[in-house]
């Protein structure tokens, strides 16, 4: 037995309860939940807008999380047991067309694993029915079974509670600037959103040598926020045009690069409108599936070459992006303790949701 948040009901709440955990099939591992971040994305699964990540009750949610192996199933060469692991909601087999064409976050492995039909099914079961995971992960439990290609090792200097927040906020934002595009020195950038994922961009954009990083927000705590992490600039949306405010800072043509991570269709708008010409615009937030992107002047973007892109995850490979993000906070070159604005235990998941959804704070760990 563990315990666990689990959603009963369609659109209920979560409740902190005991739930059966059953060993470590083939491939897999046992890891010891220490703490576990809450996304956005979480409550999209729990509480629906993304087809593809409904979760059918019981389910557990959570896919930002860290802990310890304490026992691994058959045919296992990695992780092993007493290993610091940080869980990723993406598995690469590093031999599909997609990894070996240079795109390891599309692993055809990956969407696999995401599938709880396939595999050794859900780890999780309450009075004999299946828990339903988000993705192959599911971390908001106090023990879990994940796939050994998820569980990505760790120098064990590096404290848990932040190690967690590697798993999604900061390998999304941080892989957004390094791996998805090349930000060079002295390019404008522009930051639509600035929560977890957005000020993980920032920092990023800040230490590849942006001559500009400008932070949109319409908080005054995530813009201040922004400043910390590294913005040359700030634009409370709530009293500007976006575009415009933008090209006030980086004059008439706009930024090279425009993030977008709030998942709203209004601000991907204004991420297209903001870039010059030959720029692009990098949409990250998981807008609802019934939303449609609609473009003021598609002549716009054919005439003036503009690229429109998405990043999953950061674009990148887990196994090595992860220990270099947990090196460089080693080293006091990349910013996480100023990410958590809270740590809660599990069982005050309902609160920590509230708080997400009405815009506060930065992120909230849950420390096991």
């Amino acid at each position: 037995m563990t315990r666990a948040a689990v959603q009963l009901k369609p659109d209920g709440p979560v409740e902190f309860i005991e739930v059966d955990v059953r060993p470590p099939g083939p491939g897999e591992v046992r890891v010891r939940m220490a703490a576990a971040g809450l996304c956005h994305t979480d409550v999209q699964a729990l509480y629906g807008g993304v087809a593809s990540m409904t979760m059918p009750p019981p389910a557990v949610a959570g896919h930002e999380g860290a802990g310890v192996v304490t026992e691994v199933g058959p045919g296992v060469l990695g992780p092993a047991v007493g290993d610091h692991v940080i869980l990723s909601a993406l598995g690469h087999d590093g031999t599909c067309e997609f990894c070996t064409d240079g795109h390891p976050s599309l692993c055809l492995r990956s969407l696999q694993l995401a599938d709880p039909r396939t595999g050794n099914g859900p780890a999780l079961s309450v009075d004999g029915t299946p828990v339903t995971p988000f993705g192959p992960l599911g971390t908001f439990t106090e023990e879990t079974i994940v796939p050994a290609e998820c569980a990505v090792a760790i120098d064990k200097a590096m404290p848990l509670d932040l190690a967690c927040l590697v798993g999604c906020a900061v390998s999304t934002g941080v892989g957004a600037v390094r791996n998805r595009v090349t930000v060079r020195p002295g390019d404008h950038v522009a930051v639509l959103g600035c929560g977890g994922v957005g000020l993980n961009i920032v920092q990023a954009a800040r230490r590849a040598g942006a001559g500009s990083v400008i932070a949109v927000d319409v908080s005054e705590e995530k813009l201040a926020a922004a400043t910390a992490f590294g913005a040359t600039h700030v634009i409370d949306a709530r009293h500007v045009r976006v575009p415009d405010a933008v090209r006030a800072v980086t004059g008439p043509f706009g930024a090279h690069f425009t993030f977008e991570s709030t998942g709203l269709t209004d601000c991907m708008v204004q991420a297209v409108s903001a870039i010059r010409p030959g720029g692009t615009a990098v949409l990250l937030g998981m807008a609802p599936s019934s939303s449609a992107l609609a473009l003021d002047n598609i002549a716009d973007i054919i005439l003036q070459e503009k690229v429109i892109t998405g990043s999953l995850m950061g674009s990148g490979y887990s196994a090595r992006d992860f220990p270099v993000l947990v090196r460089e906070y080693l080293e006091g070159t990349l910013k996480l303790d100023e990410l958590i604005t809270r740590r809660r235990p599990l069982a005050e998941i309902n609160e920590a949701i509230a708080d997400l959804k009405s815009g506060t704070g930065l992120r909230t760990v849950f420390t096991f």
